[in-house]
């Protein structure tokens, strides 16, 4: 089951239960073995998870996770993790950067499947057949959203997520029964160019590569967006960019930096690159040179 995005107005409504968006890997645990949503088995790369106590006959969905020094989920740290298949290095690195598995629904309690059941006595059966541990946690859940979200925002953890009550588990299905509300940052950036699209998007483009101007009033890159519009915003801001090509590279296509974007991100990388990325809208308000690293 996979979330829908959702606003703050939800926090306060008391149909629906608070628990923090984590920044990792979503897995399911099967027989003893976790496996991602593109169908690997990931345990070897986690040999701290050896000793978990967990139903065997039961079937758990959750979020591997890497905490920093300060306690807060780093996406970054949990990459080095998933990065690795040599077994000395998988050992060093479990050592160095322990990763936890946080739990947060059941899809089988010991053997009966329980997906049509309501969320609440789902949470319920996870602290049956889940004992907690160092690298083991049961999701912290609350009535309380707006609580919970102040908590998230003086943390600077990635957002909430709201579940509606009594809901039952559709597995694979985005849902608007599970929603995410981000603690999002927001930045103005100039368009450079874009990827050609393929498939849907053959007649479009991919994504938007994006810049901002430096101290030098160099224009740099930081990173690209492609997801964020609809099919309709797609054809607009084609037909917009098609006016300004300066530059055909391979599969990319460099425009005068003209139009100017306004994107949601989660954080900035080492690299100075924006990390889980949204096209936002247009800024026709705003100058190109406007779009700087201090705005």
């Amino acid at each position: 089951m996979l979330c829908k995005k959702g606003t703050s107005e939800l926090l306060n409504n008391k149909n629906f239960i608070f628990q923090p968006k984590l920044d990792g890997t979503r897995a399911i645990y099967i027989k003893g073995r976790l496996i991602n949503r593109r169908g690997r088995y990931i345990e070897n790369r986690y040999p701290e998870f050896s000793t978990f106590r967990i139903d065997k006959t039961s079937v758990i969905d959750g979020e591997v996770i890497v905490y920093n020094e300060k306690g807060v989920p780093d996406f970054s740290l949990l990459q080095s993790r998933e990065q690795t298949s040599k077994p000395f290095k998988i050992e060093i690195l479990s050592m160095k950067y322990p990763a936890t598995y946080v739990v947060f629904d059941c899809l089988k309690f010991k053997d009966r499947d329980v997906t049509s059941e309501p969320l609440e006595e789902r949470l319920d059966y996870l602290k049956e057949v889940v004992e907690e541990s160092e690298h083991l946690q049961i999701i912290f859940t609350t009535n309380k959203g707006k609580e919970l979200w102040k908590k998230i925002r003086d943390m600077g953890l990635e957002g909430v997520i709201a579940k509606k009550k009594g809901t039952v588990y559709q597995s694979g299905k985005r849902s608007d029964m599970w929603l995410k509300i981000k603690n999002l940052n927001t930045i103005d950036c100039v368009i450079q160019g874009y990827t050609k699209g393929e498939g849907k998007r053959k007649d479009t483009f991919g994504a938007l590569l994006i810049g901002v101007y430096n101290e030098k009033h160099q224009l740099k890159n930081i990173g690209k967006v492609g997801t964020g519009w609809s099919d309709e915003d797609l054809k607009h801001l084609k037909k917009k960019m098609d006016k300004i090509v300066i530059e055909k590279q391979d599969d990319k296509v460099f425009l005068e930096p003209e139009l100017v974007c306004e994107v949601e991100y989660l954080e900035r990388t080492k690299s100075g690159d924006l990390r889980a990325p949204s096209f936002k809208r247009l800024r026709f308000d705003k100058k190109p040179e406007d779009c700087t690293l201090n705005q």
